[in-house]
């Protein structure tokens, strides 16, 4: 009725309790996806970020004479927002726009 692997199965389920046999599949999964996020999703990302962040590295100011858009590269988009947010609210209490 049952295939002798189910049969063993269901005795090493029985012996070590569900909760440890469930314990054992999730290690299984995260050293699967740990073996496939090194091996796959990383390198990816750090070409994709190696791609950008040539632009970030000015050397010298002929580089900036020659191009200087790239100037705005170089302000992370994470402050832009921050300088921003810090304008809009002194602009704010000055016109007193509440």
């Amino acid at each position: 009725m049952l295939n002798p692997e189910m049969i063993q199965l269901a005795f090493f389920i029985d012996v070590v309790g569900f909760e440890m046999f469930v314990m054992l599949l999730e290690f299984q999964i995260l050293a699967f996806l740990g073996v496939l996020f090194n091996a796959e999703i990383k390198p990816k990302i750090s070409y994709i970020i190696n791609l950008f962040t040539r632009h970030f590295l000015m050397n010298s100011w002929k580089n900036i004479k020659e191009k200087p858009e790239i100037l705005i590269l170089a302000v992370p988009g994470q402050a832009v927002l921050m300088y921003m947010l810090v304008f809009l609210v002194a602009i704010s209490i000055v016109f007193n726009a509440f």
